[in-house]
């Protein structure tokens, strides 16, 4: 069993204790970062030990991530969209739908695109980013996959995505970090979302009853 795999079966017994109560939203959140930060299997076992026995285990019945419709055949207004920074901060983030196509340009500049409440185009996004002495970043739900293929000139471009889950829509990541900063991250939804998860994960495994949420914490 390769390393990647025992890392996903971390990620699902992780979403199967929060379902039954065992960790609060908060909890979560920090052994999730465990998992994905894990190098050795010592690592793991670290990051999902001290938790009770586990009455149900199944993967999640819904990714993290929220699909749009499908895309119209033929040339479509809005498939394609443009942002600029300038001496400035942009951020797409909350329930937005953005297109298949993205390009974004950052000079001097900040810009961030949060997909993990957006309404995502099934066949996933191509965003092509150029920035000088700027900073954009992308955040993305857990389940999402990325392929980042930038370059960095005096600049950094930082890939810190998660793997996805098979047949979930593809955030391809291109284009030119000129001293400034491309970074691709993989971050838990806001507690709000994780709270209709957890309920929605409590319908798959038949578990009764209220969430405790952040207040209860583990059991």
């Amino acid at each position: 069993m390769s390393f990647e795999v025992e890392r996903e079966q971390a990620v699902q017994a992780l979403c199967a204790h929060y379902a039954q109560d065992h960790l609060s939203t908060g909890e979560l959140e920090a052994r999730f970062e465990r998992v994905h930060a894990a190098r050795t299997q010592l690592d793991l076992q670290a990051a999902v030990g001290g938790l009770p026995a586990l009455t149900a285990m199944a993967v999640a019945p819904a990714p993290l991530y929220q699909l749009a419709g499908p895309v119209p055949s033929g040339p479509v207004p809005g498939l394609r969209r443009r942002f600029l920074s300038l001496f400035s901060s942009v951020k797409k983030e909350g329930a937005w739908a953005p297109p298949p196509f993205i390009e974004a340009r950052v000079y001097l500049g900040e810009l961030v695109f949060d997909l993990r409440e957006a309404l995502l185009p099934p066949e996933g996004i191509d965003l092509d980013v150029e920035v000088f002495m700027g900073e954009a970043r992308v955040l993305l739900p857990p389940g999402l996959r990325a392929e980042v293929d930038a370059s960095a000139i005096m600049g950094e471009v930082v890939d810190k995505s998660q793997r996805g889950l098979p047949g979930a829509p593809m955030i391809r990541v291109h284009g030119t970090a000129f001293m400034g900063t491309i970074k691709v991250q993989t971050k838990l939804p806001r507690p709000a979302r994780l709270e209709d998860w957890r309920a929605q994960l409590k319908g798959f495994l038949g578990l009764g009853g209220s969430s405790t949420g952040d207040e209860g914490g583990r059991r």
